[in-house]
């Protein structure tokens, strides 16, 4: 049997019964060296089991910094909760409407070559990444932020396009109306919140071909169905609401009295 002695962190180890000039004196860390049970709770066979020792202190400074970090946590839970809670109530201020069904014509218009230039950025930035020393055909895009930047953008510019298509339609319904201009925000629709991709969004579709279908405006109710389908929003419109559209424009249709170009 062996019992090591620590003092002063100077530790005379013996591990057999011979004579201690041969092992030798070791500057080592304080530690308690016994024999027990070990780790696997079978009493170990001759083998000391070391345990280490921490002084107060450092415990008291362990729990301190464990604490912090768990408030700090506890801090970036509550910002981002905060930041969520407030995006999903922005509005953003709606443009103005299209004054007429000519304006908002040439509102898609302008908005359809802005996309198109859009897309030719994206084509550009993932050439110039493939060509580049860093590209990763494993990792693709991610690490690119040009890239990310111009898809993002292109994602903004096809919202527009979209919402320059709804704009129309109800520039065709005030038209029929006799009523003034309105802007999309009527319908309860929310500008700059991903498109008709939000929930919300595309549920104000209905309320748009609702509006459209009473009042008969057929190229109004083409141009509402055309940003659903292509949104893959159209499950989120009333289905009473849909048929009755469909319905209507395939009277026309069949009378036509549909304008060129539409389905």
């Amino acid at each position: 049997a062996c019992f090591v002695s620590v003092k002063s962190g100077w530790i005379a180890a013996m591990a057999s019964p011979v004579h201690a000039s041969s092992l030798g004196w070791r500057l080592a860390p304080a530690v308690e060296v016994r024999r027990g049970v070990t780790r696997s709770g079978v009493r170990g066979r001759g083998l000391p089991a070391i345990e280490a020792k921490r002084s107060a202190k450092k415990r008291q400074e362990r729990k301190l910094d464990k604490r912090d970090d768990v408030r700090d946590l506890h801090r970036l839970v509550e910002e981002r909760k905060d930041a969520l809670e407030a995006a999903a109530t922005f509005r953003a201020e709606p443009p103005a409407p299209p004054e007429n069904p000519k304006e908002a014509s040439e509102r898609i218009e302008r908005r359809l070559v802005t996309f198109r230039a859009a897309l030719e950025k994206v084509g550009e930035t993932k050439r110039n990444a493939q060509e580049s020393d860093a590209w990763d055909p494993t990792r693709g895009y991610k690490p690119f932020e040009d890239v990310q930047d111009a898809v993002f953008d292109l994602d903004r510019r096809k919202t527009e396009v979209y919402e320059a298509y709804l704009e129309k339609a109800i520039a065709l319904l005030c038209l029929a109306k006799n009523e003034p201009p309105v802007s999309l925000d009527t319908f309860d629709w929310i500008y700059e919140k991903n498109g008709a991709r939000d929930g919300n969004n595309a549920r104000t579709l209905s309320f748009m071909l609702a509006a459209l279908c009473k009042h008969n405006v057929a190229s109004g109710m083409v141009l509402v169905l055309k940003v659903a389908v292509e949104c893959g929003v159209v499950g989120g419109i009333d289905k009473n609401i849909g048929k009755k559209a469909i319905a209507a424009l395939s009277d026309l249709n069949e009378m036509g009295l549909l304008d060129e170009g539409e389905p």
